[in-house]
């Protein structure tokens, strides 16, 4: 059974997805485009023969799942735009909102499939051409979920495995003359980040064991370096740099870890035996560990589960409560990000996309930044933070606003190449 599902609400009122309307004061319906003769919304609807239960019967039959989407564990939402002409043929194909690795291209695929099995739309009784969007949902099922994160989720591997490691960091491996004088041999385990290109950074030791290799307590094992007397302070000291030039070593020759099939920072714990007379001949080097992803803050596409907005959709709240501020005459797009943190608080509005689409004076650009602070006030304590790896994260997100001026006998905006999350109209 094929995992694909489709937005009924949006089905049966082909708005684009996600992209809400505020009208103040009052809601106005646009009814057509003049240049071209496309209608936005009639009084009848195309309807796919059969209704909607056959539409979504065939879409569900006739989709497949890209192999690279499912290899790497995409799943969401592709929004597609068309046209249904006067004969029921669709048209003008295209991606508003897409969700990348083939499924938006095997959206196009299907819908077009569809062609010449629409009742075309009417309008004052005229059959018309009418544009129509379609939300379609890609979703994996647990076994093809669990398979792709196997791949699509991997820690950071050395370049020629434990071996080429061990080579790698042998010259610094020996353990210091100022150990060897006290009779002691030590093990140290050592933290590190790998980044996305391969290299490492913020090496530091987390903990230094030793063990004396004659005298009283030989035959003991390997204690917390804390409980020693060493006569020379400078062991301690020479076995963290030993162990931090055998980690240099290593930088640039590693596979980043993955998360969803791409490049990430990571930390990994390595454990490090210095070669001293009671380590031998032992040439073994123990499998670094990953710690965890390392970034301080993720993108939604980089999260393993995403943050999730308690009172439903966010894009629904903001279009509710989002406000054209008193005196504001500006008419344009801004892109605002917010950051909801680990502990599910959230901080924003962080920026604003370019300073040319920004009101022009300071009192107009103060007045939309009050305005949307205010909104993202009223979501404090609302959010469930995202996750990776079962563990809260800080997450950043972008929403885009359209402010729209009308004065009363136009449509309030042609949203279908914005992608606007929330709309806010004022009529003049």
């Amino acid at each position: 059974m094929k995992h694909v599902h489709l937005t009924k609400t949006l089905l049966a009122t082909p708005l684009v997805a996600f992209a809400l309307t505020v009208m103040l004061p009052a809601p106005t319906i646009a009814q057509t485009k003049q240049e071209n003769k496309t209608f936005t919304y009639v009084e009848q609807m195309p309807v796919y023969k059969g209704g909607e239960k056959e539409m979504m019967k065939f879409l569900a039959a006739n989709i497949s799942y890209p192999a690279e989407a499912k290899a790497k564990g995409v799943e969401g939402l592709t929004v597609v735009s068309f046209v249904i002409d006067e004969t029921g043929h669709v048209k003008d194909a295209k991606v508003l909102k897409g969700l990348g690795h083939g499924t938006d291209q095997e959206a196009l695929r299907v819908v077009n499939l569809t062609n010449g099995n629409w009742t075309p739309g009417k309008q004052n009784g005229k059959v018309v051409s009418v544009q129509y969007t379609l939300p379609i949902r890609f979703t994996l099922n647990e076994s093809d979920r669990a398979a792709s994160a196997s791949v699509a989720n991997q820690p950071p591997k050395f370049k020629g495995g434990n071996e080429a490691l061990y080579t790698t960091m042998l010259a610094h491996l020996q353990l210091p003359e100022e150990a060897k004088k006290e009779n002691l041999n030590a093990r140290v385990i050592v933290k590190f980040n790998v980044e996305k290109d391969g290299t490492v950074s913020n090496i530091r030791l987390q903990e230094t064991k030793l063990k004396k290799t004659v005298g009283a307590g030989a035959d003991m094992d390997y204690m917390d370096a804390s409980t020693f007397q060493v006569q020379n302070k400078a062991v301690l000291a020479r076995l963290a740099e030993a162990a931090t030039a055998a980690v240099k070593a290593t930088s640039g020759k590693w596979e980043p870890a993955l998360q969803n099939g791409q490049p990430t920072g990571s930390e990994l714990v390595l454990p490090i035996q210095f070669l001293g007379e009671a380590a031998g001949n032992n040439k073994q080097l123990a499998s670094p560990e990953m710690s965890k992803y390392t970034k301080d803050y993720y993108k939604l596409e980089e999260v393993s589960v995403q943050p999730t907005f308690k009172e439903g959709a966010v894009e629904k709240f903001m279009a509710k409560n989002l406000r054209y501020p008193a005196g504001l005459h500006f008419e344009g797009t801004v892109e605002m990000g917010i950051v909801i943190k680990a502990d599910g608080a959230i901080v924003g509005p962080m920026f604003y996309r370019g300073e040319s689409t920004l009101p022009k004076s300071k009192e107009e650009n103060a007045a939309l930044h009050n305005e949307l602070i205010r909104v993202v006030k009223l979501m404090e304590g609302k959010w469930e933070p995202a996750k990776v790896d079962g563990k809260p994260v800080t997450v950043t997100r972008k929403l885009t606003i359209q402010f729209v001026l009308n004065d009363g006998t136009k449509k309030a905006a042609d949203t279908s190449g914005t992608k606007a999350d929330v709309i806010v109209t004022k009529i003049k």
